[in-house]
């Protein structure tokens, strides 16, 4: 408790140097879910992952210094993120220069729906409002799932086309073969609300989709529930933001939680590797547990197994003693675009349960 009460007096302490400061304005850097508001929690992931970058305790002075350069840094590296999407170099990244994978992004991204990104639009993208549907989004999507495959009433999952059965079967709550309206939005509404935790006794209850608000979510947790000893997940179908959900797990990991699933949990992707940070993981027969690659402007089964992009995963399982070999049977298990629910027989191969 000391060390966290330690970490908020020098946020507050760079909050006020940062209102004074017209140079920079580097209280966006505390602010890691764009939602506007200064959460504690966000400020306290941030100033955890500087001092883990540095290697060292973090004084007032030393951070208001890193802060900028922080800042500074960031603001380069979004720069040459664009300027090589901005193949022509005319400031604009047209929709013609992007590929079949960047084009989807790029589509969120544009605002003013002119078929181009500008470096505004590209930096004010808010994953979280761009991916996670409304209510009546959610509505909207499952009465078109349920048209497309000619039902009104519950999808017989037989009958489901192959490339999406084995989705549709995690889905399916009473095991019984048919996913019906009610059990395809209680997985939807969880995978359009960003991740949260409901305390009971020694148990923190988790649902929804991991996010860039998840690290600071955990650090309340740990934080406000020092009683909490195990994370028990219902439905955590995956992540918007990939280093936020490692960064979110380091947290669980770090702090020795358990985790553990039920017999009609389903979690996948960004999910199962939350799940395996926990210090003891229980899944029982039942419990649906997804892998598959990940995508977005990158295919990570395109790319050569030395390219760095895949250190960040590498490091993390490595910290967390799971079997390298874990990650690469994930980007062959499914595409991006799809998911393979793990067998008993690679559930125990790869240590998911202990």
């Amino acid at each position: 408790m000391k060390r966290t009460i330690y970490y908020f007096a020098i946020f507050f302490t760079c909050f006020s140097y940062a209102q004074n400061t017209k140079t920079e304005n580097i209280l966006t850097l505390f602010d890691s879910n764009k939602d506007g508001v200064l959460n504690p929690y966000e400020a306290l992931d941030v100033l955890l992952t500087l001092e883990k970058e540095k290697g060292k305790k973090l004084s007032i002075e030393a951070l208001k210094k890193d802060l900028l350069t922080a800042k500074s840094e960031q603001q380069k590296e979004f720069k040459e993120e664009f300027q090589t999407m901005d193949t022509n170099k005319d400031g604009i990244v047209q929709f013609s220069e992007a590929d079949e994978e960047t084009l989807n992004f790029l589509a969120l991204m544009d605002t003013n729906k002119d078929d181009a990104v500008t470096e505004e639009e590209m930096f004010n993208f808010d994953p979280e409002k761009a991916f996670l549907l409304d209510e009546k989004g959610i509505q909207a999507e499952v009465n078109a799932i349920f048209k497309d495959l000619g039902t009104d009433d519950s999808i017989t999952l037989n009958d489901v086309p192959k490339e999406v059965q084995e989705q549709f079967v995690s889905m399916d709550q009473n095991k019984d073969g048919k996913l019906t309206k009610k059990e395809l939005l209680v997985f939807m509404r969880a995978n359009n609300t960003s991740a949260y935790f409901k305390v009971k006794g020694n148990v923190a209850y988790m649902n929804g989709v991991i996010s860039s608000s998840t690290p600071a979510r955990v650090l309340e947790l740990l934080n406000k529930h020092p009683e909490v000893t195990t994370i028990e997940m219902g439905i955590v179908p995956g992540s918007i933001d990939d280093v936020s959900n490692l960064r979110a797990s380091l947290y669980v990991h770090k702090a020795g939680l358990n985790t553990r699933l039920t017999p009609t949990s389903m979690i996948a992707s960004g999910g199962t590797d939350f799940f395996l940070a926990g210090k003891k993981r229980t899944a029982p027969k039942g419990a649906s547990i997804g892998v598959h690659s990940w995508g977005g402007t990158v295919d990570a089964t395109k790319l050569s197994k030395d390219d760095e992009a895949h250190e960040k995963y590498l490091h993390y399982y490595r910290t967390i003693n799971i079997p390298e070999d874990f990650y690469w049977y994930t980007l062959k298990a499914a595409p991006a675009n799809g998911m393979h629910t793990m067998t008993n027989k690679e559930i125990s191969k790869y240590n998911v349960q202990n």
